[in-house]
């Protein structure tokens, strides 16, 4: 399933990697050529956070740059892994550089030594960012494009906080960043404020949200890791049952018949699979964002979402769950039974669905009415 936080601060990373230039090398003028998406390296370690061309000086460098919100103890090797690989398989020079986001008193270990007692042999160092030391200049506005991660930043994250990142983010002119920044402001705030106030909170920013990319970017995402999983997995099995089935024809002949027909039905398990899985993320997302934003699900809805075997629906599914101002709203964007496949076989369904839609569109109509009689008396 999606994670909120971690999306949201590759997605912050992406749109304004100036400026964490900027923090990295205040004294040296170097320039974002470009950005690296979906790196990975073939060691066992974590997938790194993201990766920018830059040029300083007429020459090309890799900046490594890595969020952390706590320090952990493995980090120190694992910089030093990844900085290697990455070097290897680019074949340029690379600047990692660690960006903390939770306070922390005690001093941050920014190298990885090897010693022999007491003799350091070999020591590789990084840069690491407190973010907490630029709490100032996020205020004043200029770092504004790092006001949705203020409520890391200080003790007590309070309403008057959240009134202040919010004056900040308007300030974006740019209309697509500032809808990620509104998104992004929402998904780090859910981690001190109930999901319910911060809805209502940003609710007149609800409408610029609608063009917030990170959507596109978990569908994408969910896309890619449910084609590798499911073809690997497709692919594992069908060799493994069609090298078994050919052993046991014959050695010479059966081997080679076994793997040709288990290279052929992995193919055909791996892409049965990787659409399995791609479904199952879709409406996992859907769901997962729903019950962040409205709490509990009435059962028939999770049972509905559950039924979709449309792609894009899911995906327009989505959008509309973050955008849509209430869940009676977002049960009006679900098509009705007939209008695309259901994989439940439950002829019932789609009478309950109707009445369900109904009452829903009914309770959407009344919230409404009653709102506007309040509104003049």
């Amino acid at each position: 399933m999606i994670n909120l936080f971690d999306r949201t601060l590759k997605i912050i990373a992406r749109n304004h990697a100036a400026t964490f230039l900027r923090l990295a090398f205040a004294k040296h003028k170097v320039r974002l050529l470009g950005t690296i998406e979906n790196v990975e390296i073939s060691l066992s370690v974590k997938p790194v956070d993201f990766v920018h061309r830059v040029l300083y000086g007429g020459k090309e460098y890799l900046f490594h740059l890595e969020f952390q919100t706590q320090h952990k103890a493995i980090l120190p090797r694992r910089t030093f892994i990844i900085s290697a690989e990455l070097t290897e398989q680019f074949k340029l020079p690379v600047l990692t550089v660690f960006l903390y986001l939770q306070p922390r008193e005690k001093e941050i270990p920014h190298m990885y030594v090897t010693q022999l007692g007491k003799t350091v042999i070999n020591e590789f160092k990084y840069p690491v960012i407190k973010l907490w030391d630029f709490i100032d200049e996020i205020r004043q506005g200029k770092l504004r494009e790092l006001a949705p991660l203020l409520p890391m930043l200080v003790t007590e994250p309070n309403e008057a906080l959240l009134a202040e990142e919010r004056d900040l983010i308007l300030q974006e002119n740019d209309p697509q960043k500032r809808a990620d920044l509104l998104a992004a402001a929402i998904a780090v705030g859910s981690r001190y404020f109930e999901r319910e106030f911060l809805w209502t909170f940003f609710q007149e920013e609800v409408e610029y949200m609608k063009t917030a990319t990170f959507i596109d970017d978990w569908i994408t995402e969910g896309i890619e890791k449910g084609m590798q999983q499911g073809m690997q997995q497709g692919m594992q099995q069908g060799m493994q049952q069609g090298m078994q089935q050919g052993m046991q024809q014959g050695l010479v002949q059966g081997y080679a018949k076994g793997r040709d027909e288990g290279v052929q039905q992995g193919l055909q398990q791996g892409l049965l699979q990787a659409k399995k899985e791609l479904l199952q993320t879709a409406r996992d997302d859907v769901l997962e964002v729903l019950m962040i934003r409205f709490g509990k699900l009435p059962k028939l809805l999770v049972k509905r979402i559950k039924s979709i075997n449309d792609l894009m629906v899911l995906k327009s599914l989505l959008r509309q769950a973050v955008t849509s101002e209430s869940l009676a709203m977002f049960v009006d964007f679900i098509p009705d039974d007939d209008e695309l496949p259901i994989s439940l076989g439950d002829n019932r369904l789609t009478s309950n669905w109707l009445r369900f839609k109904r009452s829903s569109r009914l309770t959407q109509r009344v919230k409404k009415q009653s709102f506007g009689r309040n509104r003049f008396f």
